[in-house]
């Protein structure tokens, strides 16, 4: 992602991410369904709960399957299933900046 000209923070569980998320507004959130103590849909009920005005788009990866529903309530922008390429990583990270009018810069 470094080389498409973004500039990428991880977290490892859902936690963490939330802690991130206190010091950093990302552009960008690429979200894991399963992650350590905190799974992503968790983290992003929480994260809507104690951020109100975080607005980034949230693309979610996962191998699950018939998750339409549960995404739009939550507000997710888009979605990759797993496997996926780098390319359509990138290539969903630009399409996302670029409609907001930003310039890609993070992804969490």
């Amino acid at each position: 992602m470094r080389e498409a000209g973004f500039e990428v923070e991880t977290a490892a569980n859902g936690y963490q991410a939330l802690t991130r998320l206190e010091s950093q507004v990302p552009d960008l959130v690429f979200l894991d369904l399963m992650m350590p103590l905190m799974d992503g849909w968790k983290f992003l009920e929480s994260a809507r709960q104690r951020f109100p005005t975080l607005h980034a788009p949230v693309v979610l990866l996962s191998a699950v399957h018939n998750l339409t529903d549960e995404a739009r309530r939550l507000g997710v922008t888009a979605y990759l299933s797993k496997p996926f390429d780098l390319e359509d990583v990138v290539r969903v990270a630009h399409q996302l900046t670029q409609r907001r009018g930003d310039s890609p810069r993070q992804g969490a």
